[in-house]
Order: C-alpha cells, then sequence, then structure tokens
C-alpha cells in the first residue's frame, strides 16, 4: 500500500510520490469535466467561465508533473491562465502542443477577464458594452488538444 504522506516531527509534511500523483491526476479529472460542460452549453458567460477554469486545471496539472506544488501554483498564479500559460512554456509545453503568438494574446485577454471574475460573475456593463471578450475558438482549441494529450504527458496513462 501507498504512503499518503511522509509525516515529520519539524517542517511541512510532504506528500508521498504517490499522494501527488493522484492529486495531479484529480486535477486534470476536474479539468477535463469543466471542459466537457463548457462545450455544451450555450451561454456565453457561463460557456466562458468554464472554459477558463479548464484550461486554468489543465495547465495547472502539467506543472503539477513537472514539479510545481498546488500551493505554489495557488500562491504565485491564482487564476492567471496567462501567467501559468508562460510557466508552463518555461517547462517545455511548446514540445507538446503548438504555443502560437495569437494563442498567447488571446489568453491574455481571455485571462484578465477569468482572474477578475468578470464570467463568473456576471456584470451587465461589461456585457452592455462588450470589454474586449476574445474569440474564444482558438482557446477551445487549445483545450481540446490539451484534454486529449495531458493524460499521456502527466501520467494517467
Amino acid at each position: 500500500m501507498a504512503r499518503v504522506i511522509q509525516l515529520k516531527t519539524k517542517g511541512k509534511t510532504r506528500l508521498s510520490n504517490y499522494s501527488r500523483r493522484v492529486r495531479r491526476l484529480g486535477i486534470y479529472a476536474y479539468g477535463h469535466e469543466f471542459y466537457d460542460m463548457a462545450r455544451k452549453t450555450r451561454r456565453s458567460p457561463v460557456r466562458s467561465y468554464l472554459l477558463g477554469h479548464a484550461l486554468e486545471l489543465f495547465l495547472k496539472s502539467f506543472l503539477m508533473k513537472k514539479g510545481c506544488t498546488l500551493e505554489d501554483l495557488k500562491n504565485f498564479f491564482g487564476h492567471r491562465i496567462d501567467r501559468l500559460l508562460k510557466e508552463a512554456c518555461k517547462h517545455d509545453i511548446a514540445d507538446y502542443f503548438l504555443i502560437s503568438d495569437e494563442l498567447r494574446a488571446d489568453l491574455a485577454v481571455f485571462s484578465k477577464l477569468y482572474a477578475g471574475k468578470d464570467y463568473e460573475y456576471f456584470s451587465i456593463l461589461a456585457w452592455i458594452f462588450r470589454q474586449q471578450h476574445p474569440d474564444t475558438r482558438r482557446l477551445f482549441r487549445f483545450a481540446k488538444q490539451l484534454d486529449k494529450k495531458l493524460p499521456a504527458i502527466i501520467g494517467a496513462k
């Protein structure tokens, strides 16, 4: 039976390799569920929120595989998907996925709205005055690739 944690008398409790793997796969699985629901809904703010959450969780699962802790990801990146992608690029995500300048640009605008909770908490003024909202088709294609390829990359298969 795998040990879930390694207890210490002083300092932080460290998760075992098995526990880190289960956590990483769980984060990916949640991302998959959010992505699946984003594809099914037609309500624009809801669709965008679900897509954003899926992208956030997919990128966090990738970074966890590369050694980042979930606590560090929460503390240093929060919900900024653009910053998560930048960090993932430092960990060679571009070896697995095409990261174009157009994707980065769309993600930068989308990330600002997503992190600001504009999609989560409906703002009538944002939708009346149509703040700059990126075309999410490119983001959905990226999420589809992440959903398809990440399990093999992060150790689910």
